[in-house]
């Protein structure tokens, strides 16, 4: 497999517009980070560009959809762990009530084979969102 060579350096957004070919971004390099190829490439040459916001503390900054998304993980983990969850999702099953079948069980109507597939797969998120609901509508319901 042949390695692939990118350049690395650090930008400031400065205007964004549209044009017919597309949108136009302006970024600031400065001169001490600018690649020495960028300056000798053809204007027209083609790059793959891969960007992530920087917080004062040069760290990626996570987005507000992928800190939703994060959340979701870590709420159908702990889900799992609860008895009360494990014995709603297993109520029409002849499987035993422990958090490895609630897994199996709510993998099988995600349609999905692992929870991080939520970053990729927005019909499982709204499924899992929609069981959530109907798992509290069922806790309510057997209050006592």
């Amino acid at each position: 497999m042949s390695e692939i060579s990118a350049v690395h350096f650090e930008a400031v957004k400065i205007s964004m517009t549209q044009s017919s070919d597309g949108i136009v971004l302006k970024l600031a390099v400065h001169p001490d980070e600018c690649p020495s190829s960028l300056m000798t490439d053809w204007v027209g040459s083609r790059y793959m560009v891969a960007m992530a916001k920087l917080n004062d503390q040069d760290e990626p900054v996570q987005s507000a959809d992928e800190r939703e998304i994060e959340r979701m993980i870590d709420s159908c983990g702990a889900l799992c762990r609860n008895f009360k969850f494990q014995s709603w999702i297993l109520r029409d099953t002849a499987l035993d009530i422990n958090e490895s079948n609630a897994v199996d069980v709510l993998r099988d109507q995600l349609g999905i084979r692992s929870r991080s597939e939520f970053k990729t797969n927005a019909y499982a998120r709204s499924s899992f969102n929609d069981m959530r609901e109907d798992f509290q509508r069922w806790l309510k319901s057997n209050q006592v």
